[in-house]
């Protein structure tokens, strides 16, 4: 496997391939981030859910993150190219939370978990004193973290450049500024 396709798999693959790949994972997300206590507030972001929220909450609101961000970026691909079909950008959406699903399923690694509640624990102390080993691995997982969700943003805008044919500087500020955006209000509005 080439690294074109890991980044830009829009390119290769035909939007019912997409579609179907991005429905089974949406289906793995709705069960993973569920049995490990998330739900997906925004699209790029995990919150907990409720002790005793039902799986079916969980799925509503996650649809309700994807649909918002579908929905802001076809207007936004509309307005780009009135061409952009809707199809494209819910592939967009949805093959662009693929990577991030890793994020939680190594942060629930047993001593990847551990790590993370004993540094939150020792750092409401006023002056923590984090373990090395702790430490080592926090800095690991925050690197793969980063790596995770710049390729989540890399196939969000390689698949949103794909869909309207961008490719001036402006709109793709413009697009960049409208996820930022879309991310922090969805997290209020589900």
């Amino acid at each position: 496997m080439n690294w074109k396709i890991l980044l830009n798999p829009f390119s290769k693959f035909s939007e019912v391939q997409l579609f179907t790949v991005g429905l089974i994972f949406m289906l793995i997300n709705f069960t993973v981030t569920y049995l490990f206590g998330f739900q997906l507030d925004s699209i790029f972001h995990y919150g907990y859910i409720g002790e005793n929220d039902p799986l079916l909450k969980t799925v509503l609101i996650t649809l309700k993150s994807y649909l918002i961000a579908i929905a802001v970026l076809f207007v936004l691909g509309k307005i780009f190219n009135r061409k952009t079909r809707l199809i494209d950008i819910i592939n967009t959406v949805i093959i662009a939370q693929i990577p991030v699903l890793l994020l939680i399923l190594i942060g629930e690694i047993p001593f990847v978990e551990q790590a993370i509640m004993t540094t939150a624990e020792l750092s409401k102390s006023k002056t923590p004193e984090i373990p090395a080993s702790d430490l080592i691995i926090l800095c690991f997982f925050a690197f793969f973290a980063l790596i995770t969700v710049a390729h989540g943003f890399t196939l969000l805008y390689n698949g949103f450049k794909t869909a309207t044919n961008t490719k001036d500087v402006k709109k793709i500020i413009l697009f960049a500024f409208t996820v930022i955006i879309t991310i922090m209000i969805s997290q209020f509005l589900v």
